[in-house]
C-alpha cells in the first residue's frame, strides 16, 4: 500500500492532498488508485483516480470534459473533477471519479454468478444500460466502446438482490458524424472504434460513427451475460472481421433464452444499422419493462 501523502492542484488553485489506499487496475498509460483525502472526516469518502503522465493525458481530459455532461445521470459514473499533481519528478493528471466497490460487470457475471447470469437478473442489468446508453445519445455521443469491463457495479436497494449499474470509460467516446482516420496509418490495416470483438459489422475500418454502434455492443453485453461467452469465436482479427462482413454470420442467439429476450437481441443484432433499434426504442421492449405487480383481487361476496 502507498501511504505518501499526495498534493494536487486544480485549474482554479484549489488544491487537496490524498492518500492512495491501493492500485484498482493498470492501462496502456493510465493507473487507477483508490485514493482517499487526508481531510476526509469519513472513512466512506474515497475516489477512483485515474492517473497519468501528463503530456500522455489527452484521452483522461478529453473523458472528463464528456463526463461533465452526465451530471447528474444515475447510469452514468461520476467525475468529481481533475488535478494536477508533481510526482517523483514528473507532472502527473489525475481525474477523480466514483468509486465502484462491486469492480465491473465482467467481474459481477465471473464472481457472482459463475459465469452466468440468470436472465430474470439480465433483463434487470439490460434495463439500466439501455437507460444509461439512452442518456449518452440524448447527450450528443456514442460511447464506441461499450463492454462488461466498462461497466461498473454499485450495491442498490431499487432492484433488490440485482445490483446497480454505471458506464464508464469515456475515453474513445465520439460525438456522432464523419471521423478522419488517423495519418500515416497503413488504409489495408483493420481498425476498430472500440474493442473489436463487440464492434457492429459497420466498424470495420469505420468512417462515421453513428448511435446504432453502441446498440449492437448493448446486445453483445446481455448476450455475454446470458451465455457466459463472447459473441463470436474467432482465430484473429482478420477471421472476426470476415465474420462481421458476412451476412451468413450473425451472433448466435440462445434457444433457450425466452422469445422475448430473443426478440430483444435480434434487435440489437440487425445487420443495417438505419433499421437498428435506437436506445428509446428498446426501453419500450417487453424484455426490459418492469414486470407489472399482480393486482388484488377482492373475494368479498355481495350481499343479496
Amino acid at each position: 500500500m502507498d501511504s505518501a501523502v499526495v498534493k494536487g492542484v486544480a485549474t482554479n488553485h484549489l488544491s487537496m492532498e490524498w492518500i492512495k489506499l491501493k492500485t484498482l487496475g493498470k492501462g496502456s498509460f493510465a493507473i487507477v488508485h483508490l485514493v482517499k483525502p487526508t481531510n476526509s472526516v469519513s472513512d466512506d469518502q474515497v475516489f477512483a483516480m485515474k492517473s497519468c503522465l501528463y503530456q500522455l493525458s489527452s484521452s483522461l481530459q478529453k473523458e472528463q470534459k464528456i463526463l461533465k455532461r452526465f451530471f447528474p445521470c444515475r447510469n452514468i459514473v461520476q467525475c468529481y473533477g481533475d488535478m494536477l499533481s508533481f510526482e517523483q519528478g514528473a507532472v502527473v493528471y489525475n481525474l477523480f471519479l466514483e468509486y465502484a466497490p462491486g469492480g465491473s460487470l465482467l467481474d459481477l457475471i465471473n464472481n457472482k454468478y459463475g459465469g452466468k447470469v440468470p436472465e430474470c437478473d439480465a433483463r434487470c442489468y439490460a434495463r439500466i444500460l439501455v437507460e444509461g446508453v439512452r442518456d449518452i445519445h440524448e447527450r450528443g455521443y456514442v460511447h464506441c466502446d461499450l463492454k462488461p469491463g466498462n461497466v461498473l457495479v454499485y450495491p442498490s436497494d431499487e432492484y433488490g438482490s440485482v445490483s446497480s449499474l454505471k458506464i464508464a470509460d469515456f475515453g474513445l467516446a465520439e460525438q456522432p458524424g464523419e471521423r478522419v482516420d488517423e495519418p500515416g496509418v497503413d488504409p489495408w490495416m483493420l481498425k476498430f472504434p472500440g474493442t473489436a470483438v463487440y464492434m457492429p459489422p459497420e466498424g470495420i475500418n469505420y468512417k462515421k460513427i453513428s448511435a446504432s454502434m453502441d446498440i449492437w455492443s448493448l446486445g453483445c453485453i446481455v448476450l455475454q451475460m446470458v451465455t457466459g461467452k463472447l459473441p463470436w469465436e474467432y482465430e484473429d482479427l482478420t477471421d472476426l472481421a470476415i465474420q462481421l462482413g458476412s451476412r451468413r454470420y450473425s451472433p448466435k442467439i440462445p434457444e433457450n433464452m425466452s422469445s422475448t429476450g430473443q426478440d430483444f437481441l435480434s434487435k440489437c443484432f440487425v445487420r443495417d444499422p438505419s433499421e437498428r433499434w435506437t436506445a428509446d426504442m428498446l426501453l419500450s421492449h417487453p424484455f426490459v419493462l418492469p414486470d407489472r405487480p399482480s393486482v388484488a383481487i377482492s373475494n368479498k361476496a355481495s350481499s343479496p
